[in-house]
């Protein structure tokens, strides 16, 4: 398949600033090739799904130019349209990226956009009570974490000159100290179980944080979540089994619990950081209602996936 318009959307802060360093050479590429495009620049939060919203009533195709942030942002504009959502990975974490199989190089994106597969992908849902009685509702494409991962995530953000797997391992270390588990209760059909949670993670990739496969029997096109939980009365129980996250191969290790669901509960005693694919979704969430949306999003994928 050829894609007869395509919306570019870049993001020039995503990958700190290595988006915006990217323009210049990927319009060089564009005007090379045979492609109908348009190129948007975002100017805000927000901005990347007004204009993938827009651009998908005459594109068939909207690229995110990006991380997960900005993938997150324009999947949700996207979503529901007849357009397919491709990616340019050019964030700091690029978790989406991995699952799609996205590249990295403008040139890349072009060959891809001559000739490739559409799949249908499962999308999250999250209704989240915060502390102050407030409700949202907030859309993911990756992962949602509640608890340590979110608090990491926050603390990405404040990091400079780092990307993928050391920006988040050095995240993780400053965020340890101090970290407090939340006694809370997890109910999906057929379970309901009681615990200190440290981290609870869901799942539509198997990657979070730039690389660590949390979740790493996940299928984004299954219909299900997997949900990975880290249970203890404090973070050093944990420790010992997060270096195991980098492969994956955490799951069935103590203080590990693994759930596969379509849909899930977490009632908190006190509030919770709460991210979605790496954008915080509040730090004081006391209920997250999480509910999966079977193959609502469309995605460029390489040819014969």
């Amino acid at each position: 398949m050829t894609a007869p318009h395509v919306t570019f959307i870049l993001n020039p802060a995503a990958g700190r600033g290595k988006a915006l360093h990217i323009r210049r050479r990927l319009e060089e590429v564009l005007r090379r090739s045979s492609l109908d495009y348009t190129f948007l620049v975002t100017a805000g939060p927000g901005d990347a799904t007004v204009k993938a919203r827009e651009a998908s009533a005459g594109s068939s195709v909207v690229v995110a130019v990006g991380g997960d942030g900005t993938v997150n942002e324009t999947a949700a504009g996207v979503m529901g349209t007849g357009a397919a959502l491709a990616v340019l990975s050019e964030g700091s974490g690029n978790d989406f990226a991995r699952t799609i199989g996205a590249p990295s190089r403008p040139e890349a994106i072009v060959e891809r956009l001559h000739g490739y597969a559409v799949g249908h992908y499962d999308v999250g849902r999250a209704v989240l009570t915060h502390a102050d009685g407030r409700t949202d509702e907030r859309w993911f494409f990756n992962s949602i974490g509640i608890g340590f991962d979110a608090a990491v995530a926050r603390r990405v953000s404040a990091i400079r000159r780092l990307r993928g797997i050391p920006l988040y391992l050095t995240a993780l270390v400053q965020t340890i100290a101090g970290f407090a588990p939340r006694r809370g209760t997890i109910t999906a059909p057929g379970v309901t179980r009681s615990e200190e949670f440290l981290v609870v993670c869901a799942g539509l990739g198997k990657w979070e944080g730039g690389g660590f496969k949390l979740t790493p029997d996940a299928v984004p096109d299954d219909g299900l979540f997997q949900i990975c939980c880290a249970v203890g009365s404090s973070m050093r129980e944990v420790v010992p089994v997060l270096p195991f996250t980098l492969t994956g191969r955490h799951i069935g290790r103590k203080h590990i619990v693994d759930l596969v669901t379509d849909r899930f509960t977490l009632a908190l005693e006190g509030g919770f950081p709460v991210h979605g694919d790496g954008e915080s979704f509040g730090t004081d969430v006391t209920t997250v209602e999480v509910s999966l949306v079977p193959g609502a999003l469309k995605v460029v994928l390489p040819p014969g996936r």
